[in-house]
């Protein structure tokens, strides 16, 4: 473990001095920007909001296209300029989701509840996770939760009438469980 570390030591210092003392400057300058003075990374960077959309855009094609890892890395490269944007972070739970990451997935789409407490859509996507990973419980409570947020906005009326359907066969299937377990 030690000779690894300074393997890695001996790397980073060797890095260092090929950076040249301009690099090096405009190096540490962006990381205290970022770890002192908080500024957002695209910012420190350089990277302007067109940019940011752009890799949005391929990494939604990537995604829809079936390449969810290569998608998945771009979202975390989107997540890590700009940790706000709450798509960035709702892409990557998608990929990771459809990677069959499902605790991963989970705790992504929780996060995505915080950044947009109104959207049904995390909490439902939570639910299939939980099924998949045979917490039913849980995945009851997050239908319950993408129900109640999909209200009566029609643009969640589809979300919230499978979100129904299958809290419905849920609890049926609890139901037989304790019923089995009586007899």
């Amino acid at each position: 473990m030690k000779g690894d570390q300074k393997e890695m030591l001996d790397a980073v210092e060797e890095l260092g001095q090929s950076l040249g003392e301009k690099k090096k400057k405009e190096l540490d300058r962006a990381s205290r920007e970022i770890l002192q003075k908080q500024v957002m990374p695209k910012n420190t960077l350089g990277m302007s909001d067109s940019t940011l959309e752009g890799l949005y855009g391929q990494a939604f094609r990537l995604y829809n296209s079936g390449k969810y890892k290569d998608a998945s890395h771009l979202f975390r490269l989107l997540i890590m300029m700009d940790s706000t944007e709450p798509r960035y972070t709702h892409g990557l739970a998608a990929c990771l989701h459809m990677m069959k990451d499902y605790k991963s997935a989970v705790h992504l789409y929780t996060l995505c509840c915080v950044f947009e407490p109104k959207n049904p859509v995390p909490h439902y996507h939570a639910s299939d996770c939980y099924l998949q990973i045979g917490d039913k419980v849980s995945a009851m409570v997050s239908l319950e939760m993408a129900i109640k947020r999909a209200g009566e906005k029609e643009e969640f009326q589809t979300l919230k009438d499978r979100a129904k359907m299958t809290l419905k066969s849920l609890e049926k299937e609890m139901k037989l469980k304790k019923k089995k377990k009586k007899e």
